[in-house]
């Protein structure tokens, strides 16, 4: 039985064969041969097998497999030769499916092949080339292509890409201009709708002076994409019109719309020709000339400025004259003052600049009163004058006339014309004291004096008694404490030395609260001690008054006496001297006055002038001698005038020599004689001189009121003669007018002595 078929295939019409299945196996008498060629020719024979074999092959069959699409093109490019226009280029399609190429499909995306839409749905030609037109510039489009056969369509092919080239750039839109300043003018505009495919890289920008007749570059190329633009430079109060371009690589756009603005006007120019005359001496005239240029505004007025320092700082006499007038009056001006001018122009824009300057100077007139004049006693003798300069009227102050009164004003004189200087001040000395006096002051200029200043009054002070010249010459207020070997090593104004004692005798000396202390022990009767003052032996002037204060011993000498005394004696060959003092004996103590004259060595006549006839006279008194050494003579003890003599012959010649000395006539023990407040003066009276001539006395008043001395003034001194006093003479010197009334005085209490000399200031 059949176990089944061999099947066999030839491709060449039968020329050769192939086994195509060996034993299917089956009884089934049918085969579907799969997996053939499209559009193919094949040839098939079969043949039986059963179990004992195959036999020979049936008659031959043959059928064509059907065609189908064809495979895609291949080689896709696309290229864009124009801002709208993109070339394809392909390769036919390798296998045309079995039936002939009849066209091609070509699609288009906008969007990177996202989505597709057909471009041509069949060329209907084999043409491998097409050229898409009437593209947007700048636009990538992405392609594909198909190929077309009687069966169908194939598959797209790969994608090709191409950007169209870009065109120049819309116009910019909306341009504006705005006047910012009279020389800036401010653009701005819209980006142009479409850049034309290629980023905007700047603006130009036109500027035109003639409204839009002819055009000039304000710049050529921006740089850069801001749409705002400042026009600067510009002349004031002038119409621009502008234009703007947009540029991108391609090119430059054709020109927006035009816009146009005025520059603001500005302040005008300053006027010119300024000239400023004199008028009066309270009046200048100005004249200029309008500015050339009024700012693109009408000038409405002027401003004026004036310096009084040459233009170092000025101030606004007029801010506006709210006129076109070109001239005006500059009134109510200081006389002889130099004024310096300077006018600006005035519009609705604002102020020019000033003019030039000009200057003039007003009249000088005769200067104003001078002012704050006061009067103020300086002394006794001078009043000091002072007062403010006035305005000088326009001519330097070259002095003043100052006019006193001695009636408060009633009537005048003139205490000096001019005085010649610029000084506001005056002394006038040489005044009375306690006089009052009024005055008034006149300036002076080239012109004339001026009407008088305020008056002022005053009177002189109280004059002040002051020393001059001390008239003491030597003092001694033995108020401390020294033995003999301080006294020898500091014996201030005496000379410790005994070197007026008689030879060869002891002798001691100690100083306290008391006195001088000297002692001496007699070695034979007679035997004296004395200290000289005699640093002052040589004083210039020479003293004329000497004073101590002496002490007599106990009386407790037994026999012979015991005498202390101060002594004046000349400096001469011969021993010649005055004696005051006291000698005591066992009986009693006598005060005495005596004078002596003798060779170089001693006294040869002792002449007793006077001598106390009082009983029981004490042992301490004071002795003051007053000589010029030849013929004048007074004695007080215990301040009581007891000698005075002027035709003596003393022969006693100057300067004197002036000591205290003790002396004793008993050697049995030492005793002493004790001396106190001593000193020596050049006179015996205080003159006072520079007396005013009102005075009419002079008086020496204690602290408690008491008149000590009183003398008339003489040709402005006085003198007054205190001799018989204690010094210092504690008092006021007060000098006296008519009524008592006191014209000068010391400052306060003052210590007096003799011999003082005192002027009145």
């Amino acid at each position: 039985a059949i176990s089944g078929y061999k099947v066999e295939r030839s491709t060449d019409g039968g020329t050769t064969w192939t086994t195509l299945v060996a034993n299917t196996g089956s009884t089934a008498t049918s085969y579907s041969d799969t997996g053939l060629t499209r559009s193919t020719t094949y040839a098939y024979r079969v043949y039986a097998i059963n179990s004992v074999g195959t036999n020979s092959p049936s008659n031959t069959a043959s059928a064509t497999t059907l065609a189908v699409a064809p495979s895609p093109p291949t080689g896709l490019a696309a290229t864009a030769p124009s801002s709208s226009q993109i070339d394809l280029t392909w390769t036919a399609p390798t296998d045309n499916g079995g039936s002939a190429i009849t066209g091609y499909k070509i699609e288009r995306s906008t969007n990177g092949g996202t989505t597709w839409s057909a471009l041509v749905a069949n060329t209907g030609s084999t043409a491998t080339t097409y050229s898409d037109t009437g593209l947007t510039h700048a636009t990538a489009y992405t392609y594909r292509v198909s190929a077309i056969n009687s069966i169908g369509t194939s598959s797209p092919s790969s994608t090709a890409s191409a950007t169209t080239l870009a065109v120049v750039p819309s116009p910019p839109t909306g341009l504006t201009a705005t006047a910012a300043t009279s020389s800036q003018i401010n653009l701005s505009w819209t980006a142009p709708i479409d850049n034309g495919g290629s980023v905007i890289a700047g603006y130009r920008i036109e500027r035109s002076t003639n409204g839009g007749s002819t055009w000039s570059i304000v710049v050529a190329n921006t740089g850069t994409t801001s749409t705002s633009y400042s026009d600067t430079g510009l002349t004031h109060s002038t119409t621009y019109a502008y234009r703007v371009y947009a540029i991108n690589s391609v090119g430059t756009s054709s020109p927006s719309s035009t816009a146009s603005a005025t520059t603001l006007a500005v302040a005008p120019s300053p006027p010119t020709g300024l000239t400023a005359t004199v008028a009066s001496s309270s009046q200048i005239d100005l004249s200029w000339t309008a500015p050339t240029d009024n700012g693109g505004s009408a000038i409405t007025g002027y401003k004026i400025e004036r310096s009084t320092n040459g233009g170092t700082t000025w101030t606004t006499i007029v801010s506006n004259s709210g006129s076109t007038a070109t001239t005006y009056s500059d009134t109510g001006l200081t006389p002889g003052t130099t004024y310096t001018y300077r006018v600006s122009s005035v519009n609705s824009a604002g102020t020019s600049s000033p003019s030039n300057t000009a200057s003039a100077t007003t009249l000088a007139v005769a200067p104003s009163p001078p002012t704050g004049l006061t009067a103020t006693a300086a002394s006794s003798s001078q009043i000091n004058l002072s007062w403010t300069a006035p305005n000088n009227g326009g001519s330097p102050i070259t002095g003043y006339m100052i006019e006193r009164s001695t009636n408060g004003g009633t009537t005048w004189s003139t205490l000096v014309a001019h005085t010649g200087s610029t000084a506001t001040t005056y002394s006038n000395v040489g005044l009375p004291p306690r006089a009052s006096f009024t005055y008034r002051v006149s300036a002076i200029n080239s012109v004339g004096t001026s009407p008088p200043s305020n008056t002022a009054s005053a009177t002189t002070n109280v004059g002040t008694v002051a020393l001059v010249t001390s008239g003491r010459v030597a003092s001694d207020p033995l108020n401390k404490t020294a033995n003999q070997q301080q006294l020898t090593a500091n014996p201030g104004i005496w000379t410790f030395d005994g070197s007026a004692r008689a030879a060869g005798i002891p002798f001691f000396y100690n100083e306290d609260a008391q006195g001088l202390h000297i002692g001496v022990k007699a070695s034979a009767p007679g035997k004296w001690i004395g200290f000289y003052a005699s640093t002052q032996a040589s004083a210039t002037p020479f003293p004329t008054l000497f004073h101590a204060l002496i002490t007599a011993p106990s009386r407790t000498i037994p026999s012979d006496f015991f005498n202390a005394g101060i002594y004046v004696q000349n400096a001469g060959a011969n021993l010649n001297y005055v004696f005051c003092g006291e000698t005591t004996s066992t009986t009693q103590t006598q005060w005495q006055v005596a004078e002596a004259t003798g060779n170089a060595t001693q006294a040869t006549k002792t002449t007793v002038l006077y001598t106390d006839p009082a009983a029981n006279q004490p042992l301490t008194r004071e002795c003051t001698i007053v000589t010029n050494g030849s013929n004048y003579l007074e004695v007080f003890i215990d301040h009581n005038l007891v000698y005075r003599s002027t035709t003596l012959k003393q022969n006693m010649t100057t300067p004197f020599i002036f000591f205290l000395e003790t002396q004793l006539s008993y050697s049995g023990q030492v005793l002493y004689g004790s001396f106190s407040n001593f000193y020596a003066t050049t006179g015996e009276g205080v003159v006072v001189n520079n007396i005013p001539a009102a005075a009419t006395a002079v008086q020496i008043v204690d602290p408690f009121g008491t008149v000590l001395a009183t003398a008339p003034v003489n040709s402005g001194t006085a003198t007054l003669s205190i001799g018989q006093f204690t010094f210092p003479l504690k008092g006021k010197i007060i000098v006296l007018g008519q009524g008592n009334v006191v014209l000068a005085s010391s400052p306060g209490v003052v210590s007096i002595y003799a011999g003082d000399v005192y002027s009145i200031s």
